[in-house]
């Protein structure tokens, strides 16, 4: 298993593990409404998003029969896709503005179009 592969696997969980505690923060009253967009961010992109991305990393490859050629920027990937999900989840919790939001939301699409890309050379290369 590449380190990205790795690497993802864990603050997948993690994520799964931070946005049940926020859900359930909010459940409660504890947090304001603003963390909610929050919440769903740590579920979507993190958890599910960076589980999708530590499953392929480990799979695509085995399934092509190829060898993954490209491990460092694939780490970078990931640590690219938990810096804009960690900047997300604070700009929504802590009502930083839009142009916070807007900022971390450019760094997440960015991870997700380097793993597409990475993704296609897998299976096109």
């Amino acid at each position: 298993m590449i380190p990205a592969s790795r690497l993802a696997l864990t603050t997948a969980l993690l994520w799964f593990v931070a946005a049940n505690l926020v859900g359930l923060l909010l459940g409660v009253g504890a947090l304001p409404y603003s963390w909610r967009p929050a919440h769903a961010h740590m579920q979507l992109l993190g958890f599910v998003a960076l589980m999708i991305y530590g499953v392929a990393y480990h799979a695509l490859p085995r399934f092509r029969g190829v060898v993954f050629r490209r491990p460092g920027l694939a780490l970078f990937q990931v640590g690219l896709a938990n810096l804009g999900l960690s900047g997300m989840a604070l700009a929504w919790g802590l009502n930083l503005g839009p142009g916070v939001w807007g900022f971390f939301a450019g760094v997440s699409f960015l991870a997700g179009a380097l793993f597409a890309l990475l993704m296609l050379e897998v299976l096109w290369a």
